[in-house]
């Protein structure tokens, strides 16, 4: 999807952002909850996290009140979602930072984290757009520091991947939402992949241990490691 399409899309959801997630990713809130507890970090550790595609900031959130000594750096190509965040967040003062930009240019979001997050973002990369992002993370991690990304990803069987997009589809009717618009947005904005691609990418940029933790259909959570 290119830039100014992400931003349209995102900029006509901020007020409802967090309750739209729910009515169209099964179970969002629980993936959002389980990928801060995938963090391998004592609480009480000074950390410095960088929040891809942040959106109102929902897994900042998470992060700053798990660990009360992390500094969060929250990154979106949409100014209204980051000003959402930081009057949401306006709590946790300096520790919470927003800067607007499109990460594919590594040079907007530097070095030095301790982890990095991507919540619902990556599947609107190109498959070589991902791959220079991962080999871009790995660069900006510390060593010892952690990649974990929730997203929608396919299955290596077209069968299988064809039945999890129909429960989908159905998830979302069930919760009041237009299915076929959403579906329809699906297949022509978004490039997901397998979680077997995903943890082929992330070993030729340079991490170990990639691994995916939890699957519910077509979304995943996947983590790799960038080591001592």
């Amino acid at each position: 999807m290119k830039t100014g399409q992400v931003q349209d899309h995102f900029r006509k959801q901020v007020d409802n952002y967090r309750s739209l997630m729910t009515r169209i990713i099964p179970d969002y809130e629980v993936a959002q909850r389980l990928l801060i507890d995938l963090l391998p970090f004592d609480r009480t550790k000074k950390l410095r996290i960088l929040d891809l595609g942040s959106g109102p900031g929902t897994l900042s959130e998470l992060v700053l009140e798990r660990y009360p000594q992390s500094e969060v750096l929250a990154f979106d190509l949409t100014q209204e979602m980051l000003d959402s965040a930081k009057f949401r967040l306006s709590r946790f003062g300096s520790r919470f930072r927003i800067f607007q930009g499109d990460y594919r240019n590594k040079e907007l979001f530097g070095v030095g984290y301790d982890a990095i997050l991507a919540g619902m973002t990556l599947h609107h990369l190109t498959d070589s757009e991902r791959k220079t992002a991962f080999q871009d993370f790995f660069l900006a991690l510390n060593p010892g520091g952690i990649f974990l990304s929730q997203d929608i990803v396919l299955d290596e069987d077209l069968f299988i991947s064809e039945w999890h997009c129909n429960l989908w589809r159905t998830f979302m009717r069930d919760n009041g939402e237009d299915d076929s618009f959403w579906y329809k947005k699906h297949k022509e904005k978004d490039h997901p992949v397998s979680v077997e691609r995903l943890k082929s990418w992330l070993t030729e940029a340079g991490f170990a241990h990639p691994a995916c933790h939890w699957r519910f259909w077509n979304f995943s959570i996947i983590s790799a490691t960038k080591e001592d």
